[in-house]
């Protein structure tokens, strides 16, 4: 009988690898109140996924996010909402995919809104601003010169640790193979979510985000474009906040 030997090690970056690619993007800190926070996971293919947090530097007593079963319908996403958080503090959290911890090489916190009305000041905090987010696709892209680079830009803005990151529309670019079919819209908004350089911001800062022409269909579009059910469906599937005041737009408040 032959006796094949693997490494433990080998062994590890097996299962590393395998739980890494469950996860298609995130995951993703949505809004912050006071005894609540929203975060997001998308999958590759069906799942079950929850999300598990401690506050910082206390990680003997931790809780659980309901689980989310993904569905291909929805573009595998999940919100994921943690409602054991209290006023004024810092959380570390972690992605379970079918029970299973989700390896990542980046940091993933939140906090919850301070309550400093009629007590203190204001906390201050440091905000980020994004807009006009342009991933190449190249089988698709127009030709010659691509419109996307400098993705670095996002791991530069990772790094000065915002609380809160603002996307002020056209956070990602609809095309001609996605105007007019769910299909292309969904793939579109997984395709930039999905974006390596991106992945470390979404985890550890809370993102807010309106839209533009370019998320919400052709340029210049206006709402005689057909789709735009498609498209505001697709917005909330892939952003947390912590509202939406009009059926048919995506506005919203946020303090």
């Amino acid at each position: 009988m032959n006796v094949i030997r693997i490494p433990l090690f080998f062994l590890c970056l097996i299962y590393v690898s395998h739980t890494l690619a469950q996860l298609q993007s995130g995951p993703m800190v949505g809004y912050s109140e006071m005894k609540e926070v929203m975060l997001w996971a998308q999958t590759r293919q069906p799942a079950r996924v929850q999300i598990r947090y401690w506050e910082q530097g206390k990680p003997a007593t931790k809780w659980s996010t309901a689980e989310v079963v993904t569905e291909t319908r929805a573009a595998h996403t999940a919100h994921l909402l943690a409602d054991r958080v209290q006023p004024g503090k810092r959380y570390e959290y972690e992605v379970l995919v079918n029970g299973k911890k989700v390896a990542l090489s980046y940091p993933t916190r939140f906090q919850s809104q301070t309550l400093w009305q009629w007590r203190t000041d204001p906390p201050p905090f440091r905000f980020g601003f994004g807009t006009c987010m342009y991933v190449n696709e190249p089988e698709v892209d127009r030709p010659g010169t691509p419109y996307g680079s400098n993705y670095g830009l996002l791991t530069s803005l990772t790094n000065q640790k915002p609380d809160f990151m603002l996307w002020g529309g056209d956070n990602t670019y609809l095309r001609e193979v996605d105007w007019n079919t769910r299909t292309g819209v969904l793939h579109r908004y997984t395709h930039t979510r999905s974006l390596k350089e991106l992945q470390p911001l979404l985890a550890s800062a809370h993102h807010y985000a309106i839209w533009d022409d370019h998320d919400f269909g052709p340029n210049d579009a206006d709402r005689g474009f057909w789709l735009k059910p498609v498209t505001l469906e697709a917005f909330k599937r892939f952003w947390a906040n912590p509202n939406y005041i009009f059926d048919e737009g995506c506005t919203g408040t946020f303090h």
